[in-house]
């Protein structure tokens, strides 16, 4: 099961516009969280929803640095927490399954 990660923009209580999507498929991210013990990365459930905001971001990409996460998965993760660091309406959403 794999944890992916959309970058969104509430619009309503009800209604959000899809900035950004990452999948995991491979499971690369899930398996990260599974197996590493960093504060912020273990607020993450991999079975279960988490929001971010755009606030948290550089800590996000801070603690992805941190546990020594590396490859395209995690290249587009960092690229998808910039995007939401810049814009302060933006959330990210985990998803585990």
């Amino acid at each position: 099961m794999g944890v992916d990660v959309r970058v969104v923009r509430p619009e309503s209580r009800h209604r959000v516009t899809v900035v950004g999507v990452l999948p995991d498929p491979g499971f690369v991210f899930s398996e990260l969280l599974e197996r590493v013990d960093h504060p912020l990365l273990n607020r993450i459930d991999p079975y279960g929803y988490r929001e971010l905001g755009s606030v948290d971001m550089s800590d996000f990409a801070a603690a992805l640095d941190a546990v020594g996460a590396e490859g395209r998965h995690f290249d587009a993760l960092r690229a998808l927490a910039a995007v939401c660091a810049a814009d302060r309406s933006l959330t990210m959403e985990f998803a585990g399954d």
